[in-house]
């Protein structure tokens, strides 16, 4: 029994054309990739969490390997437009006890053969803290790395989606 299912499984994913993202970035990015995410003067101390994520998803999910800007192939410039916590639920003392991390990327790529696309993503994580408290540095790390990797998420599923479109790369 078990074997039919991991076969319907496995049939059910390919006959429906599912093709996973680091197969997707071949087609769209070269092998070295310079990663530069812009520290926001206004809150440096996340931007760097940002940055750190998705350096992280560029190895962990597309598969490439970071290089120096000289050395890079592709390169992919990123700035955080707004980062805000909401409030999502209240105690019945009127604390809050569940935030939303909304963030807001732009992906700017310049490609190997000069070709240029410009991204605006978003991504958020809802998280609960104690009645009473403040968002502790951790609780606060952690929703804009989530909040870093949907929106990363979200450029990667953009940027394929075109490039399928379209057979290239990036329009």
């Amino acid at each position: 029994m078990k074997i039919i299912l991991n076969l319907f499984i496995a049939f059910f994913i390919v006959a429906c054309g599912y093709v996973p993202t680091s197969k997707l970035a071949n087609n769209i990015f070269d092998e070295k990739v310079y990663v530069n995410v812009e520290l926001s003067p206004y809150d440096p101390k996340n931007s760097i969490f940002v940055a750190d994520t998705l350096k992280e998803m560029v190895i962990s999910k597309l598969g490439r390997k970071l290089a120096l800007k000289h050395e890079a192939d592709d390169v992919i410039n990123v700035s955080m437009n707004h980062l805000e916590f909401i409030p999502l639920i209240y105690d019945k003392n009127g604390y809050v006890i569940k935030y939303k991390a909304r963030l807001n990327l732009n992906f700017y790529v310049v490609f190997k053969d000069g070709g240029e696309a410009n991204f605006n993503t978003s991504g958020s994580y809802n998280f609960d803290i104690s009645p009473n408290s403040i968002i502790s540095d951790t609780a606060r790390q952690m929703a804009i790395r989530e909040a870093s990797r949907e929106a990363f998420d979200e450029f990667i599923s953009v940027i394929a989606i075109r490039g399928a479109k379209n057979n290239d790369k990036y329009q």
